[in-house]
């Protein structure tokens, strides 16, 4: 007969009298057999023989008279039980309540104040999802631990007591983390502890002393002393240009100094191209312009009697010294010996001091008296005058050139004009160009130290603009500021070059900052830019980019901080069974003993079907506790209509 069908037939005889429900048992009541209870345990009993309800005869104690007939306190404590409270049911059957796993799937899920617990409370299991994802009591700041969140986003501490997040790796302050990226782009003081190097702001405008160097604008434009970290005497291209903290300073000075300054030597030796052509200064030996015309006495620097050329022409400095006198005076003074000792021609000519007469005024041909001439003879020459050890006639001494006047000593016109003084004319003084000094071991012309720039003897105009050696042993302002051709490191090239590596010696303030030779894809190196953003490979071979700790996909970082907080397959990187915090959250993947399920899988995975190959989920647990109380309603609801 198929289950659910009624057959009609011939009635029968009258069965058994069928249960009869009394509800509540009650201390005094007279029940007959088959009478059905419900006592105070909620569960449902039958009585076997006729009896009055005692205390000793009650259903738990007496199972003679009574009989249960459903325990209903099964179900309920299969559904309610305490979490950690083990069940021991009436059939045999053991275990944890749906309230109990229920509570342990919320736990697995957001428990933070501590680890989860197993089913019997005698120790801990693991962290629960929101732990590892956002943080909790043993997760955060604990050694080997950390919660995704932390592993992305703290600041000012470690997350596992040893490593730091990927935000203080970017853009943090704490010193032991080595730097962030953020620091090495722009700190601009050298970190007390820890410290490995300057940031590239640092290196490029900072004052930082580290590593006895200084900064691409130290040696640009400081002025204040030698810059800042680097050895003594080694000073910026705008100090050696324009500067004044070589004076007195034996080898040093200015380019300017060594151009303009007056009335003191540049390095305690020597002075300026200025000081050589107008100063006053009496240790230069005298000024081309002293030799020229000055008139207030000896040449400023001369010996003593070493007078102008414009003294020794129209002076007066020279009258009553022996053998002195200006042509002038020899020419024309009266009344008055010149030197002490001798007249003017014109007095030899015309005077009443002199024997003078018209032989002494106009005899070329020979002495007039004993060794003595003519006015004339000594005034534009004559015999034994001109050409005559000694001697020299006054126009001789004013004019004549290319040799000696009297054998020996030379013109006024030649010591100002000539070329043939061995100690140099005024004017080869003030003017030569050429290849050799105006006077072997005594130097070049005011005009070579000023602009010369084929003898390699360091001019003014070399010092400050040159694009090779300067005298064959330093570079000028220019090479210094802005040379991208000789390999001398200029302060352009600290600043901007990023196709090579600068002098050989390191990366400038933009390949730091942006990348460049020597310093992208290079070991123990990698520009600030490339530790904030690079994704396509390690920075330096070895390690990553902030921004791939933080979101990039390449396997061999272990896995970046969104991979470990939303991956939906295995985290790139990451050991075979390791999945995301999403992952463990609600992932579809997680089921069977490998992974052990999902914080979802332990909330909903369908009834009867195992979450990690042998548990069940929450869901199963509320469905048979729900299935349970359901029968017992139903049983009950039979009963009633059964007993009427």
């Amino acid at each position: 007969m198929a289950a659910n069908q009624v057959t009609v037939a011939t009635p029968g005889p009258a069965g058994p009298t069928g249960l009869i429900y009394e509800g509540a048992w009650t201390l005094g009541d007279v029940y007959q057999v088959r009478d059905l209870i419900r006592y105070t345990d909620n569960n449902l009993y039958v009585c076997n023989t006729q009896h009055t309800a005692t205390n000793p005869n009650n259903p738990t104690l007496d199972t003679s008279v009574w009989t249960i007939f459903i325990n209903a306190d099964d179900a309920y404590q299969w559904a309610t039980k305490a979490q950690f409270t083990l069940i021991g049911d009436s059939v045999g059957n053991t275990g944890y309540s749906a309230l109990h796993q229920a509570l342990q799937s919320k736990n697995w899920a957001s428990l933070t104040t501590d680890a989860v617990r197993n089913d019997t409370n005698t120790g801990d299991v693991d962290y629960s999802a929101k732990s590892w994802a956002v943080g909790g009591t043993e997760v955060t700041t604990t050694s080997a631990r950390g919660a995704a969140k932390e592993w992305a986003t703290t600041t000012g501490g470690q997350v596992d007591t040893s490593e730091y997040s990927a935000k203080e790796y970017a853009q943090g302050s704490v010193l032991a983390a080595g730097g962030s990226s953020k620091n090495w782009a722009q700190l601009s003081t050298t970190p007390s502890t820890t410290a490995t190097d300057a940031s590239a702001k640092e290196w490029a405008t900072g004052v930082s002393t580290h590593k006895n160097e200084g900064s691409a604008k130290d040696w640009a434009v400081y002025t204040a002393g030698d810059v800042r970290g680097a050895s003594a005497g080694s000073m910026s291209s705008k100090e050696w240009a324009v500067g004044v903290l070589g004076r007195g300073v034996a080898g040093e000075g200015s380019a300017k100094d060594w151009a303009t300054r007056t009335g003191a030597t540049v390095d305690n030796s020597d002075y300026s191209s200025k000081e050589f052509a107008i100063g006053t200064t009496a240790s230069t030996g005298g000024s081309a312009k002293d030799w020229a015309v000055y008139t207030s006495g000896d040449v400023r620097g001369g010996s003593s009697g070493d007078m102008s050329a414009k003294e020794w022409a129209v002076g007066v400095q020279g009258r009553g010294v022996a053998n002195e006198g200006s042509s002038k005076d020899w020419s024309t003074r009266l009344a008055a010996t010149v030197d002490n000792a001798e007249y003017s021609a014109k007095e030899y000519a015309i005077g009443t001091t002199a024997t003078s007469s018209k032989t002494y005024a106009t005899k070329v041909d020979g002495a007039v008296t004993g060794s003595d001439f003519s006015s004339k003879a000594w005034a534009i020459g004559g015999t034994n005058v001109t050409s005559t050890s000694s001697r020299g006639a006054a126009k001789e001494w004013a004019t004549t050139t290319g040799a000696a006047v009297d054998t020996s000593e030379y013109s006024a016109k030649e010591y100002a004009t000539g070329s043939t003084v061995a100690t140099g004319s005024s004017k080869e003084w003030a003017t030569n160009a050429g290849s050799a000094e105006v006077q072997s071991g005594q130097g070049y012309s005011s005009k070579a130290y000023a602009q010369d720039t084929g003898n390699n003897i360091g001019s003014a105009k070399d010092w400050a603009v040159l694009a090779t050696q300067v005298a064959s042993t330093d570079w000028s302002s220019k090479s210094y500021a802005q040379d991208t051709s000789n390999n001398i490191g200029s302060s352009k090239d600290w600043a901007i070059k990023t196709s090579a590596i600068v002098n050989s010696v390191d990366g400038s303030a933009k390949a730091w900052a942006v990348g460049g030779t020597g310093v992208t894809d290079t070991a123990s190196k990698g520009a600030a830019k490339e530790w904030a953003v690079e994704v396509s490979g390690t920075v330096d071979g070895t390690s990553y980019s902030a921004k791939e700790y933080a979101l990039g996909t390449q396997a061999s970082t272990g896995g970046s901080s969104k991979s470990w907080a939303q991956d939906t397959d295995q985290v790139n990187g990451a050991s075979t069974n390791d999945r995301s915090a999403k992952n463990w959250a609600q992932g579809a993947s997680m089921t069977g003993a490998t992974l052990g399920g999902s914080s979802k899988d332990w909330a909903q995975t369908a009834e009867d079907s195992q979450v990690n190959g042998s548990e069940y989920s929450a869901k199963h647990y509320a469905a048979k506790s729900s299935a349970s109380a359901a029968g017992a309603a139903a049983a009950s609801i039979s009963m009633a209509i059964a007993l009427g």
